[in-house]
């Protein structure tokens, strides 16, 4: 028996149908934003009703997807929370955490490190600050790379390619999308961006990329920061310290990328 056939008849040997199927389904859920009933997913597979409705039972019950009271399933946090465990990240976090920290105690701002996974932004690791008001984000919350400030930050440092592949997974206009690549080339120069809060009023989120020695976004690093009576703008010092910080943890990866330059012409108001 040759090589070649021995390997396929392992590989076939080696099927686990239920495995495969429940892969298939966090694959289809990965990539929509709505919940679909087990119709609407059988349907997208190939796969009848009966053939996953075991598989969706089991999914739901070890929490890696959530089931409405419409009864449609969509996707938890769980896979997003293992990912976060994983060696390279943890490594992230032990290099980052200690600029962070000093992030924080100069501006005496909380700030907060984001990944991206499965096309989506993940918080990974926060570190507080003393101050008797700030803003803090939960570590493990999730969403939308196009939702957030920090998730432009990240689409505009990926790879052309990988962008076009988010673009054509979410239901977006074209003016949207083009006038989101318009702002991506001045994100790139700058090397950050601070723009108001699509969340909270009164509150500017700045975000910078930390990048690996070859370029690659490795994460986002970001600060929301509450407009206080009577504090003149501060943007411009907290986007400046924040370069300084994400120059110091990609330096921990290899040769800084990014150039601190031109920080008023492309903060976003």
């Amino acid at each position: 028996m040759s090589k070649t056939l021995e390997r396929t008849e392992q590989r076939i040997s080696y099927r686990v149908p239920a495995l495969e199927k429940g892969l298939e389904v966090l694959e289809l859920l990965s990539g929509i934003s709505r919940p679909l009933s087990l119709t609407d997913i059988a349907d997208r597979l190939g796969r009848t009703k009966q053939e996953l409705f075991r598989v969706m039972a089991c999914l739901n019950e070890q929490g890696y997807l959530i089931r409405d009271a419409n009864q449609g399933y969509r996707m938890s946090t769980k896979l997003f929370e293992l990912g976060a465990k994983h060696a390279s990240t943890e490594a992230l976090i032990a290099r980052a955490t200690p600029h962070m920290e000093a992030l924080t105690q100069e501006l005496k701002e909380s700030c907060h490190l984001n990944i991206v996974v499965r096309n989506k932004m993940l918080v990974i690791a926060r570190v507080d600050c003393d101050a008797d008001v700030s803003l803090a984000v939960r570590i493990g919350a999730s969403f939308k790379l196009h939702e957030r400030n920090s998730g432009h930050v990240a689409l505009s440092f990926l790879p052309e390619e990988q962008r076009q592949k988010y673009w054509e997974q979410h239901e977006l206009s074209s003016s949207q999308i083009g006038g989101w690549e318009s702002d991506y080339n001045g994100i790139r120069r700058a090397g950050f961006r601070t723009m108001e809060s699509t969340l909270i009023v009164g509150v500017q989120d700045t975000a910078t990329p930390i990048l690996g020695a070859d370029g690659r976004l490795l994460a986002v690093l970001c600060i929301s920061h509450i407009l206080r009576v009577g504090e003149p703008d501060d943007s411009q010092r907290i986007s400046s310290t924040m370069l300084d910080c994400a120059q110091a943890i990609s330096s921990e990866f290899g040769p800084t990328t990014i150039n601190k330059s031109d920080i008023e012409a492309h903060t976003v108001n």
